[in-house]
């Protein structure tokens, strides 16, 4: 397996279609399938199978994975060739990452040493906040990339985005709580009752009242609360529901009893990738942005891919 070998690979695998790849070569489809062909004897697996409907390849399973193996091999040569500049003199590879509050608990600490361990020459550094904040930073350039919660269609309007991850939004309720033995909470379920949730910086906040404003549905009081903990208590203690969402439910810390967690139909939890949408991504970043889309196919629930 040889380097020209994988570049006629990737083309094939974007571009799902031997001849528009081999115009990007450039060289005859012929040529291009032969190329796949020989890899494929190589490896000893199937890269490709013709749709039945359009005829057109697709990629297998084997397909998936070598693609990542080659990405990871771009990254690994482009930064090798930048490390050398760096030992020059002319670079440093560099890479700051914006975080929502949240999110990083859910990626695990994995995602960072996992990241570190693949990319040894990049110095990775990251700043969690509010989702507000995360996304002025990542505006003002005080980080390259950012994993921010909301809405991707609303953060495509001043981001370059891909979506990684979503989940329900869940309401802690004690178990006394009639709501406590739904399946579900409905937004109308919630008219006059007090609920928790993250500050004004969030975007559940927000999300929350406005779906309840929409549906005519007048909330009791809201209180603002920034540690998981206090809201998890807030219900505990029958003061009212309380915010959390999937990944902090089954924690040995929220299972001791007392509360349940249940979903809500309403908008998901949800965050995604993002970049400046006018500025092209360095390989440092490069390498961090196709980092964050391999790694989320790991998480435990509601991976988009």
């Amino acid at each position: 397996m040889n380097s020209e070998q994988l570049r006629y690979f990737e083309l094939a695998y974007q571009e799902r279609n031997f001849s528009a790849a081999a115009r990007l070569v450039p060289c005859s489809p012929q040529g291009l399938a032969k190329a796949i062909h020989a890899l494929e004897k190589e490896l000893g697996v199937e890269l490709f199978a013709s749709d039945p409907a359009s005829g057109l390849p697709q990629p297998t399973e084997y397909a998936h994975e070598l693609y990542e193996y080659a990405c990871v091999n771009d990254s690994n040569v482009r930064l090798l060739r930048e490390s050398f500049d760096r030992i020059r003199g002319t670079q440093r590879l560099e890479v700051s990452l914006g975080l929502s509050l949240g999110v990083l608990g859910l990626l695990g600490y994995d995602f960072l040493n996992g990241f570190e361990q693949t990319y040894p020459g990049v110095r990775l550094t990251y700043r969690e906040s509010d989702d507000a904040e995360c996304a002025r930073d990542l505006e003002r350039g005080v980080c390259d990339l950012a994993l921010i919660v909301g809405p991707p269609d609303a953060l495509a309007e001043r981001f370059a985005v891909r979506e990684l991850y979503r989940c329900p939004i869940y309401l802690w309720a004690r178990e006394d709580d009639p709501l406590a033995a739904r399946d579900s909470i409905g937004i109308e379920d919630l008219a006059g009752r007090d609920v928790a949730l993250p500050g004004r910086g969030f975007h559940c906040h927000a999300q929350l009242i406005d779906d309840a404003a929409r549906a005519g549905v007048r909330l009791g009081r809201v209180f603002e609360m920034s540690e998981i903990f206090q809201l998890y208590e807030f219900a505990l203690h029958g003061r009212g529901l309380g915010f959390t969402v999937r990944h902090l439910v089954d924690l040995a810390t929220f299972t001791s009893g007392g509360v349940r967690a249940v979903p809500v139909r309403c908008e998901p939890w949800h965050f995604s990738v993002a970049r400046q949408r006018t500025r092209a991504l360095d390989t440092a970043e490069r390498s961090l942005w196709e980092w964050c889309l391999r790694y989320a196919r790991r998480l435990p629930s509601d991976p988009i891919a």
